[in-house]
């Protein structure tokens, strides 16, 4: 079976097959697959609900797709396996076309940094698309300071990216936001679009939003809501007290006074972390009255 032709039938736009020691891969003599799963750039999502970056929408997609790829494969005698330990960054820096932004994220031909990648080795020996370079390329960036001026926690700043201040960073970790990042998250459920919404490296955006999720939905019927969005993100996101303590930040920046009742109840929750949350949030919304 000619795994790269089985890929691109499951629906991933580019297939880079590379060489695997080459591209510093601990004792593998095969060839390395990188599969883009590119997404369309959504135009500003609406302010009420809760919004899911569309990313996960297609990191999702694509996980499923290579995986079936990869099963079909096994069962056909190839000798392929997914891989999530080996780090692809350091890899697309020294690929030729690819560039990185201060935002640390890689940039495409075609898709810019708006796609998804799953990785892919395969103990057969192809011919790769491309050799690396000896060193990685310099930031593509020049003076360009868009990123830096649009994030909101100022987590792309002249000494590079401070991931303590990102609000991807600390999304659906299972540990408490720290108090200066709750209010920027808006209506973030999941992601942020800003460093990648202003960069002249990416196309603008085309499609419209998707629908922001229901914010009373979480609050209340928590466990059904992560049900539904398990198929979108993922059962490894898609966890209910993570969900639902971040919920509770953006139902305080909300303004939704239909959510106070919700909230105060949340105070009382088993889960320390959706204690603090709703506590959080039910102050802040306090402040807004």
């Amino acid at each position: 079976m000619n795994v790269k032709q089985r890929l691109l039938e499951a629906g991933f736009a580019r297939v880079v097959a590379l060489d695997a020691a080459e591209a510093g891969v601990p004792d593998a003599n095969g060839t390395l697959l990188l599969a883009f799963w590119p997404y369309q750039a959504e135009r500003e999502p609406d302010a009420a609900g809760a919004w899911i970056h569309p990313y996960y929408d297609a990191s999702q997609k694509a996980y499923q797709a290579a995986k079936q790829a990869v099963s079909d494969a096994k069962q056909a005698g190839v000798s392929v396996e997914l891989r999530d330990d080996i780090r692809v960054k350091p890899i697309f820096a020294r690929m030729p076309g690819y560039t990185q932004g201060r935002n640390t994220l890689t940039y495409a031909p075609d898709y810019g940094s708006r796609s998804h990648v799953q990785i892919i080795l395969l103990d057969e020996r192809m011919e790769p698309d491309l050799h690396l370079v000896r060193q990685p390329h310099p930031l593509h960036c020049g003076d360009c300071t868009r990123c830096m001026d649009a994030c909101p926690t100022r987590a792309i700043d002249e000494q590079g990216y401070h991931r303590e201040r990102c609000l991807r960073n600390w999304q659906l970790t299972g540990a408490p936001v720290p108090e200066a990042l709750r209010s920027a998250m808006g209506n973030r459920l999941l992601g942020c679009d800003e460093c990648q919404r202003c960069c002249p490296h990416n196309p603008a955006p085309q499609g419209e939003a998707v629908a922001p999720v229901s914010l009373s939905a979480l609050l209340d019927r928590t466990k059904e809501s992560c049900g539904l969005l398990q198929e979108r993100i993922g059962t490894n996101l898609a966890i209910p007290n993570r969900l639902l303590a971040q919920a509770c930040l953006l139902a305080g920046n909300s303004g939704d006074e239909s959510l106070a009742d919700s909230l105060r109840a949340l105070t009382q929750h088993p889960s320390p972390l959706v204690r603090e949350h709703a506590a959080w949030a039910v102050g802040a919304a306090e402040k807004q009255e």
